[in-house]
């Protein structure tokens, strides 16, 4: 009996992928030089796409990092929207306090990409 166990989990075990990776991005760990825990340009380009799909968005092509929320064209209670179609994006939940420290499209990027539990 004891056999034929430790036969089937040594053929399971030898199926477990190595590396483990989102569709979208391998998942790394984080860069102690940078703080990093999920790659910034991968983060700004979904980033950028969610904020370019809001209604009130006046140039979607126009949206880079250095661009404010007011450039953007998005009033207060859009923002609150397109904060929380961000949170749904990247799984994690910001906090009143930090969202509210956002001024660049930057800062939202950099906030993600350190967060431990983006995905």
């Amino acid at each position: 009996m004891n056999r034929r166990l430790v036969q089937m989990f040594s053929k399971q075990l030898s199926q477990v992928p190595k590396y483990f990776g989102s569709n979208e991005q391998p998942i790394l760990l984080r860069n102690e030089k940078s703080g990093y825990y999920v790659n910034p340009e991968a983060v700004a380009r979904r980033m950028i796409k969610v904020i370019s799909l809001h209604d009130e968005v006046k140039n979607p092509s126009g949206i880079t990092l250095q661009s404010t929320w007011a450039d953007i064209g998005l009033t207060d209670m859009a923002y609150v929207e397109v904060m929380v179609e961000v949170e749904r994006e990247f799984e994690i939940e910001f906090p009143d306090a930090d969202v509210e420290c956002f001024r660049t499209v930057n800062d939202a990027v950099e906030y993600v990409a350190r967060s431990f539990f983006a995905i």
